[in-house]
């Protein structure tokens, strides 16, 4: 179980990913990690994806 400390943690740079801005390459490895262990996050960077493409 995610911490709420680092959940908003995750959730900020998945906004970020979102709103097009810049994540640094070590945010990235950490979002990774946890989207491996929780389905959760990994939707959630897939739905942040595909809204930071519609802003190109």
């Amino acid at each position: 179980m995610l911490s709420t400390v680092t959940r908003r943690k995750l959730e900020l740079i998945i906004s970020r990913i979102s709103e097009g801005e810049e994540v640094s390459f070590q945010e990235r490895v950490e979002l990774h990690k946890f989207s491996l262990r929780y389905p959760m996050i990994a939707g959630k960077i897939s739905q942040a994806l595909e809204r930071g493409e519609k802003l190109v």
